[in-house]
């Protein structure tokens, strides 16, 4: 029997713990929003010169012309190092991340770690935020706090996702060998070909029935073990993430 003054720890919440000081931040921001200029240009001169720093920012994030024309700020967009999405790998290079905007723009800063995801540290500047405890008012004192290693810290897992797609290749192939003028008779099949991409998703997975006008019926099986026929509009499977923010907005 547990007493009722024992604090039951979630298995899914730590202590942030640095093996040592972090240098490396990737700040993520909402692209084409105004209201978020100024909050990053802070935060980017706190971590940069007070911090010392190494920024990581997606080159489309400096090609605003907001930040390109800002002299003030030049001084310190010199000191970035950038990356594109879908051409760099910056894995291995970065020790946490700091996201400014809702929950869209953290599960986008997920989505570019196709392995572990860095710490995240997500300030509440967008539409929604259930994902977003942070406020920036007192944003120093936060992100030291972090940088020190003095924060609680949330494992959340994500879902591998495979998609398997189905194509057609024509493929020249010889009919009849050859002919009796010494001409060689080729011709054209097609040939099927299997092409696989993955993902990982923090949210959910969603398999729906797409522009057709008719319901689908969706064969769900685990560890190769059927377990239901759907028929409806599509499924979605969702994370623990994913279900409790389908649950906070239902109310």
């Amino acid at each position: 029997v547990l007493s009722s003054h024992r604090h039951i720890q979630d298995p899914a919440s730590q202590r942030l713990t640095w093996n040592k000081p972090p240098k490396s931040v990737l700040v993520i921001k909402k692209i084409q929003d105004a209201s978020l200029l100024q909050p990053f240009k802070d935060l980017c001169i706190y971590l940069t010169e007070v911090n010392n720093m190494l920024v990581y920012v997606e080159k489309k994030i400096l090609e605003d012309p907001a930040i390109m024309n800002d002299e003030s700020f030049a001084s310190v967009k010199k000191r970035f190092c950038t990356f594109s999405e879908d051409y760099d790998d910056i894995s291995d290079q970065i020790d946490f991340i700091i996201c400014l905007g809702g929950d869209g723009t953290l599960l986008y800063a997920s989505s570019l770690f196709p392995r572990s995801v860095p710490p995240v540290m997500a300030f509440h500047l967008g539409s929604l935020g259930f994902l977003t405890p942070f406020n920036f008012e007192n944003f120093q004192s936060q992100v030291t706090q972090v940088i020190e290693g003095n924060a609680a810290l949330v494992l959340r897992s994500r879902l591998k996702v495979k998609v398997i797609k189905e194509h057609w290749e024509k493929k020249a192939v010889i009919q009849n060998g050859i002919e009796e003028n010494g001409v060689v008779s080729s011709g054209l099949e097609k040939e099927m070909f299997k092409q696989a991409t993955q993902y990982l998703v923090l949210n959910e997975v969603v398999v729906d029935r797409g522009p057709s006008s008719y319901l689908s019926n969706v064969d769900v099986f685990l560890d190769g073990h059927l377990i239901t026929t759907v028929q409806g509009d599509g499924v979605i499977v969702s994370t623990p993430t994913g279900s409790t923010a389908y649950a906070a907005a239902a109310g």
